[in-house]
């Protein structure tokens, strides 16, 4: 028995929406009057998936040539929520980052890849 597909989405550093499936990154590649075609990140990766225009999940074809990757994932979602709070909030950055941090449940692998509150400001 196959265990349902975990879908959700980030959003990229240039503000693009991103597919996430499982631990593994999608790009938008294109979309017509029904469907979104989505590529894995990785470009050596030749995965591919569809969705309706509503993001319901419709397939997914090809086989991943890397694993996945959920640090990247989290610290992506870290960064998103950062870099939003700084925005809506006079709350200072550092405190941002502080509270944010130990806030969300960070695998130890994702807190050493974490970007400095410099970094991010």
């Amino acid at each position: 028995m196959t265990t349902p597909n975990e879908i959700s989405f980030i959003v990229s550093q240039k503000g693009k929406k991103m597919l996430n499936i499982n631990n593994f990154i999608f790009k938008l590649n294109k979309t017509t009057g029904t469907t979104k075609y989505y590529r894995c990140e990785d470009s050596r990766c030749t995965v591919t998936a569809r969705t309706d225009l509503q993001d319901t999940l419709l397939n997914i074809k090809g086989d991943h040539c890397h694993p996945p990757e959920p640090e990247e994932i989290q610290i992506r979602t870290f960064k998103q929520v950062v870099k939003a709070r700084a925005i809506s909030e006079s709350t200072p950055i550092p405190q941002i980052y502080d509270e944010e941090a130990a806030r969300m449940d960070l695998s130890t692998l994702s807190i050493a890849a974490l970007p400095s509150q410099r970094e991010l400001s």
